[in-house]
Order: structure tokens, then C-alpha cells, then sequence
């Protein structure tokens, strides 16, 4: 039942990128657009998967013209942020697809960067695709030799074109992520080690220390590398349904298994302007598991303190979490 549900929100996405496509949209169409966007985070998958689609239609088209220039920025990202997203002015706590934009500078690569709240997928020259999460900047340089990335900030899903003569290396820090055709994310908000984490959807990945410190990794898909200098590189075994919850970024959800509280208060606050407060080190530790709206700090800390017996105040744009005051200390309070 999920799968068809998913499958008519795809199919509604595509055909409103196909209309934007043919025409400019009316102001009563964008409206109509805007409210089917902001009903469902699914919806914004839904729409950013149907643009990439597209751009990478154009692409092969320029290509097989003749026509594609190295420095061509995604057609979808290029279009008039007035006119396309005017439904994320004053929405905040939605997420948008909006993209800052690919920047060229003097060293001839490109950089891609989303501000907090959006999500950006990318189509690549070669065919290559990357998704970068909220508040996330990669480096993008080609040569005839190298497809080299450097994630700067944040956290990007990278889907690699196979070419066995054009590795696809991925820096993060001091560590090097090489592939020649596969799907792995690479993170540098790993929030266990505090180093970079790598996980392996499709293909082989390798994973090295640039200084060559420590001893570098094979990663298969469903594995996972938490590297830093303390502990090396570590890998681990992922399960499908892990794996593709600590990917649901991609379609504006947080997935915690396990997670601490004030874990979970960091990952929001990568999303969204309101904090999730926590001053009790006790109420911190505490553990949850579920899937939540990434753009619904509020949401998630009314859940959480339903689920665990906690207090939730709103203070200003912040979000208290507590636990309840035991009933003596009430009591004393009254007299």
C-alpha cells in the first residue's frame, strides 16, 4: 500500500515539473503547487527527485549536441528562485529545494551549498549525481584523470557514473572516500566519533587516511566507516532498513536508533531556528527510536515527552524538555 502511495506522489511531482517545464506557471498554479508542496514532506522528495530527472535529461540532450559545457550549472537550480520556491518565503520550518546556486572560481571548480532547511540534488557532468543535506558544501573539480569532491561542511549522498579509468575520490577532512561506480554518503556530523562516516548503499568504496596514519578500508554496501584519528577507521554492518533510515534525510525526515536526546537536539538544530533545550544531563542521556518530520522540532519534543514522561515548555523559539517535578517539591512549593 506505501509503494503505491509513494508511486502516485511521484507521478504528481513529475507532472508539475512537466508544466513548469512547457510553460511558466500561472500565479493560481503556483498557488496550487505551493499548498501540494507544503502538505506532505514527501512531496518535497517527490518534486526534487522529478528535477533531477529533468536535468539530467537536458544533459544527455547537450550532449549528444554537442552542446554541454563543463561549467553548466543544473538547469532546474538555474530557474527563478522568485518564481519557482516564492512558497518558502515567510515557511521557514519547511524545507525547499531551492538551490544557493554553483559558484565558479579561480581554481575552475565549481561549489554547490545549501542553507539550513534545504535539500539539493545536483546532477553531475558525467552523469553523477550528488544530494546534499541541510546546511552542506562540496567542491566539485574534474579532470581528464579524476572526478575529485571535497565535502567542505555537512553531509551529501554521492551516486557515481562507472568509469574504471576516472576515479571518483570524496575528501571529508583527512580522509579519502575512492569509488568507480556505486552510492554512498558521506557525513561529517557523524554523532557517535565526532569524525567522518561513510556509508555504502550500492558498490565497493575505498577508505584511506590521507596522511597514510592509519591502515585504509574496503567498505561493501550495507557497511558503514566511522574514521577518525583516535580509533583509526571502523567499519560495521548496516541492515537494508538501517541504512535507508539514516538516509531519510533525503526526504526531510531524522531517523534515531538508539540515539541520546541531546543527540537528537544537535541534528534538529542543523534544520531548523528552534533549539530543543536540555539542561538536565540525565533527561540528555535518555534514548529514543523513531522517524521524525526533520522540519518539526516542536513536533518531535511533544512526542518525545509523551513517550518518556517528560515536560515540554516553549520559550520564545526554544523548546524546553525537563522532567516533571516530583510531587514533594511541588508540594513545598505551594506552602
Amino acid at each position: 500500500m506505501r509503494a503505491g502511495v509513494d508511486n502516485h506522489i511521484d507521478d504528481i511531482a513529475a507532472a508539475w515539473v512537466a508544466r513548469e517545464d512547457r510553460a511558466p506557471l500561472s500565479a493560481e498554479a503556483e498557488a496550487e503547487r505551493d499548498v501540494w508542496l507544503q502538505a506532505d514532506s514527501r512531496h518535497f522528495g517527490a518534486y526534487a527527485r522529478a528535477h533531477a530527472v529533468l536535468a539530467r535529461t537536458d544533459r544527455a540532450r547537450a550532449l549528444s549536441a554537442g552542446r554541454l559545457q563543463r561549467t553548466s550549472a543544473p538547469r532546474w537550480a538555474a530557474r527563478p528562485a522568485r518564481r519557482l520556491f516564492r512558497w518558502a518565503v515567510g515557511a521557514a520550518a519547511m524545507f525547499s529545494l531551492l538551490a544557493i546556486g554553483v559558484r565558479h572560481q579561480d581554481d575552475g571548480a565549481e561549489y554547490y551549498a545549501t542553507r539550513k532547511g534545504e535539500i539539493l540534488r545536483v546532477p553531475l557532468q558525467d552523469g553523477s549525481a550528488i544530494t546534499l543535506d541541510s546546511d552542506s558544501q562540496v567542491r566539485v573539480s574534474y579532470s581528464d584523470s579524476r572526478r575529485d569532491i571535497r565535502l567542505l561542511q555537512g553531509e551529501a549522498l554521492f551516486d557515481v557514473a562507472k568509469n574504471p579509468h576516472r576515479p571518483f575520490v570524496v575528501r571529508a577532512e583527512e580522509t579519502d572516500v575512492t569509488a568507480i561506480g556505486t552510492s554512498f554518503a558521506v557525513s561529517l556530523t557523524e554523532r557517535r566519533s565526532g569524525g567522518v562516516e561513510v556509508l555504502v548503499r550500492e558498490g565497493v568504496v575505498d577508505v584511506t587516511d590521507v596522511q597514510g596514519a592509519v591502515a585504509p578500508a574496503r567498505l561493501l554496501a550495507n557497511y558503514r566507516a566511522l574514521a577518525n584519528r583516535s580509533h583509526g577507521i571502523r567499519i560495521e554492518a548496516v541492515p537494508s532498513d538501517d541504512l535507508q533510515q539514516q538516509l531519510a534525510w533525503r526526504e526531510g525526515m531524522l531517523s534515531f536508533n538508539g540515539d541520546t536526546l541531546s543527540v537528537a537536539a544537535a541534528q534538529f538544530l542543523r534544520y531548523s531556528d528552534t533549539r530543543i533545550v536540555i539542561n538536565d544531563p540525565l533527561v540528555g542521556s535518555r534514548r529514543i527510536v523513531g522517524l521524525y518530520s526533520a522540519s518539526d522540532p516542536r513536533g518531535f519534543a511533544h512526542s518525545v515527552a509523551l513517550s518518556l514522561g517528560l515536560v515540554v515548555e516553549q520559550h520564545g523559539n526554544d523548546v524546553r524538555l525537563s522532567s516533571p517535578e516530583p510531587a514533594s517539591a511541588a508540594a513545598r512549593s505551594l506552602q
